[in-house]
This record gives structure tokens, C-alpha cells and sequence, in this order.
């Protein structure tokens, strides 16, 4: 018996090792990360999720059903919501690039990073997956990715009963891969979370929060384009 309960302890240790990941710690943008000109840079974007509520907290699904019901016009009024300021950031990236004196090779289609081959390397600051396949077709010296995981207004909650007031959100991951030695330039994870001035309750249009939707948008942005612009 006492055989039998350590190889089972033993089997879920392992289990929960080889299922626990490190999370990538953020790398800083080099100085004079472009001082060498005529760089081939490619820039890509995952597929943006669509503009959505999302009520964290709300784990179990009776919670997410009643969290649904009570938001459903905040919800409705969300889904019309635009994300052309973030759909253009690959030209925004590309136009600071060429600025700098890289060559910007924008990427048209949205990579599927989590499809990509899992790198073969655990080299230290080493993407996870292995992006050679977008190197050798764009001939690239480097390669700048903006994920953008959430877009949309998220409200807390605790089971069924809402802890704090809607805010404008946008959640998203931005790097660069240099393609030489394989590892990161830049590594930042980026949430911007803006709160309605005033009342938010507005029905239907509910423009206070509308213009937080659309700040945390542009800050979003800004997070991205300045470090490149510096």
C-alpha cells in the first residue's frame, strides 16, 4: 500500500512539473536598439480577439450566466465597438521603423503563434516557439510580434455579486526575436485598464465608458510605439 500511494504521488509530481511553464520574464528594449541601419525587421499580429465583456471572477457557470444577464446591454453596446486603432498598429510599428533607418517588412496575414513548432532550444530570454519559418520567407535580420489577447470592458466580480465598476481594457504581449543569436530584444507585457469619468451607468450608449474603451486603446498604443520611438 505504502508502494502504491508514493508511485502515485510520484506520478503527480511529474505530471504537474512537466505541465507547469515559467513565465517569460519582461527583457527591456536595448539602448540603441537600432543603431545598426538597414536591419530587415519583419512586423506581425496575432488574430484580434473580438471586442468583448469579460467578468473575471465570475468562475463557476451559474456566476457567468447571472454576470451575463446583468451586463447584457453593456455587453451588446461593447460588441460595436471599433479596434481600428489597434488593427493599425503594424503600420504605426513599421512607419517608427523606417524612421529609424530599418527596412519594415510588414506582415499581412495574423501569425498563429501557438501553432507555430515549439523551439527545440532553453536558452535563456529563447522564444518558446520557433519562428525560422517566418525568417527564411521574409529574410529577416529580426522579427517585432504584437499579441493582443483582450480588447473590450471587463468588471470584476466575486461569484455573482460585482466587486468594482466596469473599466475599458486591452491586454496584449509585445516583442522582438533577434534572429541572430535567437533570443529576445524586447519582451513587455502590456494591460491598460481606464476607468469611465463619472457615472458609467449609461444606458444604452454608455459614453463614459466608451471614452475609457477607446483610452485604453491609445495607451495601449503608446506603450508599444514609445519604447521604439525612443
Amino acid at each position: 500500500m505504502r508502494f502504491r500511494v508514493g508511485l502515485l504521488v510520484a506520478v503527480a509530481a511529474a505530471f504537474l512539473g512537466g505541465c507547469a511553464t515559467t513565465p517569460q520574464a519582461p527583457v527591456s528594449m536595448p539602448y540603441r536598439p537600432f543603431a545598426e541601419p538597414g536591419l530587415r525587421i519583419g512586423v506581425a499580429m496575432s488574430q484580434l480577439p473580438k471586442v468583448e465583456t469579460s467578468f473575471p471572477g465570475a468562475e463557476w457557470p451559474l456566476c457567468r450566466a447571472a454576470a451575463a444577464l446583468a451586463n447584457a446591454k453593456l455587453t451588446a453596446h461593447t460588441r460595436t465597438l471599433p479596434a481600428d486603432e489597434l488593427a493599425g498598429l503594424k503600420d504605426d510599428i513599421a512607419d517608427v521603423l523606417k524612421r529609424k533607418r530599418q527596412v519594415a517588412v510588414v506582415i499581412d496575414e495574423p501569425i498563429a503563434v501557438d501553432q507555430l513548432p515549439k523551439a527545440s532550444g532553453t536558452a535563456r530570454n529563447a522564444p518558446a516557439r520557433d519562428y525560422a519559418s517566418l525568417k527564411a520567407r521574409y529574410q529577416l535580420d529580426k522579427l517585432l510580434v504584437v499579441e493582443v489577447t483582450e480588447v473590450g470592458i471587463s468588471r470584476p466580480y466575486s461569484s455573482y455579486i460585482p466587486i468594482g465598476e466596469p473599466k475599458g481594457i486591452v491586454n496584449a504581449t509585445t516583442y522582438m526575436i533577434d534572429f541572430r543569436d535567437n533570443s529576445y530584444d524586447w519582451y513587455v507585457p502590456v494591460v491598460q485598464q481606464k476607468s469611465a469619468q463619472g457615472d458609467w451607468d449609461e444606458a444604452p450608449a454608455f459614453p463614459g465608458l466608451s471614452n475609457a474603451y477607446f483610452q485604453a486603446i491609445e495607451a495601449a498604443r503608446q506603450a508599444i510605439l514609445q519604447p521604439l520611438a525612443n
